[in-house]
């Protein structure tokens, strides 16, 4: 290696799951320290599916950086090393995924987003070291799938293309549209492969038989999806496996937050229609749960929305909803939960449609805390299709008096989504 390439190796101090921690949810930040990371070209727009980015993987997590420029593959070829000098760049979220950039775009305030590094900085901020063998892809489960993994290069064993996602055109070249096609694996669970209508084999078709696949992972909202480089990455040579086993399509027990702390986990929302009532990660003889309660606000009327992120539901069916409740000194608040086909995600919750679901949801305990939780009892989502919200709707009030309290403290737990 030249002395200058060693030099820019030696300057790399920091690892791309140190950078991800260094992120706040829902907000977008400017590297300010000198920060140095390095890694291995995974991903670039060879094929043109990865448009105007490449994918970077360290030893410790991986990171799309947007690059505003074409033919980017001949400068960062897969398996390149490359220094990234982060000074001056932008890191945000796309749909819950963090991406590298050269600034951020604000024109729609509740969804920032990165702008592209411009090519006249690629230099700057860029240092090409030499080709090394590319990382051997992480063999996965469904199960995990998680947050960790995002960009990362997987390899997902035992699946195959949804019955009526088999021998269908890989992109929508028609309309030069992406495509989502349904993976479902053999022992239950589904991702999606996104291809771009511009990539070279949008016009290749899907495979029938079952197999492996690999290519970079990512998320958005709850869908999981994954993009190949080309389709050199599907191994489809078994026969076709029985996917009649039903799976979990969401779940979140709220263990892995801050407690005491206002709930803000990505792709959730917390949102207070009257009053200031924010739902929190509480947590109780070992175990971390959703809190809401009216108490302490000296309010006429309190309305406060926790809505789940976006699901799909056009690749599975019988879908059901479960949930564990349970109430504190309860005096007459309530606690609904309701599905939404039409809100469109920005806020302001109490302007779309809400249908009701039939749950069971704790109450009475009025002199402290229920002796048990609450199964809600499986909900069945039949009949609700394409994307949707499911949401949790608290209402009470705390007046002055005890003639005017409903301040009633009620738990969520355990909030889980199956589907065949």
């Amino acid at each position: 290696m030249p002395p200058s390439l060693e030099i820019a190796a030696e300057q790399v101090n920091t690892s791309i799951k140190s950078i991800y921690s260094s992120h706040i949810s829902g907000n977008a930040e400017q590297f300010v320290n000198n920060e140095i990371i390095t890694g291995i070209i995974t991903a670039n727009d060879a094929t043109d599916n990865f448009y105007k980015a490449i994918v970077v993987q360290d030893s410790t997590a991986a990171i799309t950086l947007k690059l505003d420029g074409f033919s980017l593959s001949a400068l960062y070829p897969l398996g390149m090393r490359v220094v990234i000098r982060l000074n001056g760049m932008w890191m945000g979220e796309y749909g819950g995924m963090l991406q590298l950039g050269g600034g951020i775009d604000r024109s729609d305030p509740q969804f920032p987003s990165i702008i592209p590094l411009p090519a006249s900085l690629f230099q700057k901020h860029i240092i090409t070291l030499l080709s090394q063998k590319m990382p051997e892809p992480l063999e996965v489960t469904y199960d995990q799938l998680h947050d960790s993994l995002h960009s990362r290069l997987v390899r997902l064993n035992n699946i195959q293309f949804s019955e009526n996602d088999t021998a269908s055109y890989f992109g929508d070249w028609v309309n030069k549209a992406t495509n989502s096609l349904s993976l479902k694996f053999c022992s239950g669970g589904t991702v999606y492969l996104r291809t771009s209508g511009f990539a070279k084999f949008a016009k290749v078709k899907s495979p029938k038989g079952s197999g492996s696949v690999i290519g970079i992972y990512s998320e958005f909202g709850a869908q999981r999806q994954l993009m190949i480089r080309d389709t050199s990455d599907l191994f489809f040579s078994a026969n076709r496996c029985i996917t009649n086993i039903g799976y979990t399509l969401f779940y979140e027990d709220f263990e892995q937050y801050p407690v005491q702390a206002t709930l803000a986990i990505p792709n959730w929302q917390n949102i207070p229609e009257q009053a200031k009532q924010f739902y929190q990660i509480q947590r109780f003889q070992q175990n971390s749960f959703a809190s809401v309660t009216g108490l302490g606000s000296q309010a006429s009327a309190i309305s406060s929305w926790l809505i789940l992120p976006p699901l799909q539901l056009n690749n599975s069916t019988h879908e059901q909803l479960s949930f564990l409740t349970k109430e504190a000194f309860d005096n007459g608040a309530s606690l609904e939960v309701l599905v939404s086909a039409n809100y469109d995600g920005k806020g302001q919750p109490w302007k779309a449609k809400w249908q009701p679901l039939k749950a069971n949801i704790a109450k009475g305990a009025g002199n402290g805390i229920g002796a048990s939780w609450v199964n809600s009892g499986n909900i069945s989502l039949h009949g609700v299709q394409g994307l949707i919200h499911i949401g949790f709707r608290y209402t009470g009030t705390d007046q002055v008096g005890a003639a005017g309290k409903r301040n009633t403290n009620f738990w969520v737990d355990d909030v889980k989504i199956t589907a065949q």
